[in-house]
């Protein structure tokens, strides 16, 4: 009876799977993220690249006429979108990556880390993701990682809503 009230505290192997998971998908997407920071700043990008960013976006014939209002704010403060866009994407880099590790002592059960990450970070984190590439394609700025991690910020947000979750009943006796 011991066994069977010991094996019904332990999430069920489909939340075990869904909680791997993401930490393997966040953890991509700290990687994806950090290196796309990093390189930004080491090539020193700012107002120039911002600015070359609004300009070609307005002559682009593959950028959506909505997309207006976007490049005009990008024109009229490009200093601050020269240091956000790294700063966000280096951020982004590290809300992923604290997930993943995160995620990771969870399933490995150390002692007072919960067994689940937080649902509403990874939420919030994906879908900043995802709204970050959706802007950079908007803009044609597309580069061969960005379709790979839009799809990986869906899957994230899709695993973590559809994974049980770690809490089991017990098995009364």
């Amino acid at each position: 009876m011991i066994g069977a009230a010991a094996s019904a505290r332990r999430p069920t192997v489909l939340a075990s799977a869904g909680r791997a998971a993401a930490v393997v998908i966040a953890g991509v997407l700290a990687v994806l993220w950090t290196i796309e920071g990093v390189v930004k700043v080491r090539a020193g990008f700012g107002t120039s690249d911002i600015l070359l960013v609004a300009d070609g976006a307005e002559r682009n014939t593959r950028v959506p006429e909505w997309f207006a209002p976007i490049w005009a704010l990008m024109r009229g403060i490009p200093a601050v979108f020269g240091i956000g866009i790294p700063m966000l994407e280096l951020l982004l880099g590290a809300a992923f990556a604290m997930l993943a590790v995160g995620g990771l002592l969870g399933l490995l059960r150390v002692r007072g880390v919960a067994p689940r990450s937080s649902r509403r970070v990874t939420a919030v984190a994906a879908v900043v993701s995802g709204g970050t590439l959706a802007l950079y394609w908007t803009s044609d700025q597309l580069i061969a990682q960005y379709p790979a991690m839009l799809v990986l910020s869906l899957l994230l947000l899709a695993v973590e809503a559809l994974t049980p979750s770690a809490v089991v009943t017990t098995v009364e006796g």
